[in-house]
């Protein structure tokens, strides 16, 4: 079974790190707390029905969950592959902290029966959207100041480094893509529009999600990719981080227009094809990776 201890210890034999991500137990901890938490929401809501969409949806306490133990879980797994610093324990420490605070936030809204983001009916509710921006803006430092950092990372496997370069680049833009999101959202919002909405149907919280996950994503690809294809994992990894960057482009483009996600026009479509056939190429360079292991070895 595939786990973030597994990929760790895909380093090069010459420089492996000795410490293992469960050494960072207050990110396992609230990893964990997230998660469990996130899960609880996503099975109410499979229980009762209610609807996916809306700021009073089960959907912000479950997404927000599981986005966050997933979030803190990779940031504890990258700090294994990077040079120490003497104060990554306590800036992984405050990060954890920071991001169980923002979803705790979100949850108590959620059974409070009030929108969590963009509400400012009461004093109460206008303190927690300023604390929960201040908890993202300091979140997303910290993630800018280690996506600097990955550029000095320990000895490893060129397409894992690649990976982690690139999904610390993409949730860096994710980040700062949430920041404009909420401004853009506050504008709309003074103007009597619709906060989730930018022009005639553009989503703004598309191009933000796009991004958000790809450091979970490209290691995994990496990981199967030297399993199974030692030889073309650079190449297999590349394609799969320029899908991603072309994805967010394409997110970028819709929202931009005032499109929705699948109302594409002519450049929307093109750009969405090149990720579809990239895609479409690393899976099947994979596959074809794995087949060719289980074929018997012939002397």
């Amino acid at each position: 079974m595939l786990s973030l201890n597994s990929l760790a210890n895909d380093s090069s034999a010459n420089d492996r790190p000795t410490e293992k991500v469960f050494s960072f137990r207050i990110a396992m901890i609230v990893s964990a707390l997230l998660l469990s938490s996130g899960f609880v929401h996503l099975a109410i809501l499979a229980t009762l029905g209610t609807t996916w969409h809306g700021p009073l949806s089960l959907r912000k306490p479950a997404l927000f969950g599981v986005s966050g133990g997933m979030t803190i879980w990779s940031i504890a797994w990258l700090m294994i592959h990077l040079k120490p610093n003497a104060f990554d324990r306590l800036l992984i420490n405050l990060l954890s902290i920071a991001l169980f605070i923002e979803v705790t936030l979100i949850t108590l809204q959620y059974w409070r029966g009030v929108p969590s983001h963009f509400n400012h009916s009461t004093s109460f509710d206008a303190a927690i959207e300023f604390t929960m921006l201040g908890l993202i803006l300091f979140v997303t430092g910290g993630i800018f100041y280690l996506t600097w950092r990955t550029f000095r990372l320990r000895t490893m496997d060129p397409a894992m480094a690649i990976a982690i370069r690139g999904g610390m680049g993409l949730l860096a833009l994710s980040c700062l893509l949430g920041i404009v999101t909420s401004v853009l959202g506050e504008i709309s919002l003074s103007a009597g529009r619709s906060y989730e909405l930018w022009g005639r149907a553009g989503v703004l919280k598309f191009p933000h999600g796009v991004a958000l996950h790809a450091i979970q994503t490209l290691p995994i690809v990496a990981w199967l990719a030297r399993l199974v294809s030692s030889n073309r994992s650079v190449c297999i990894v590349q394609s799969i981080l320029v899908a991603q960057v072309l994805f967010l482009f394409y997110a970028l483009w819709q929202t931009g227009n005032g499109r929705d996600r699948f109302d594409w026009d002519l450049i929307g479509g093109s750009i969405l094809g090149i990720v579809i056939l990239l895609s479409l190429y690393s899976s099947f360079a994979l596959a074809r990776g794995f087949v060719k292991n289980l074929r018997p070895k012939t002397k």
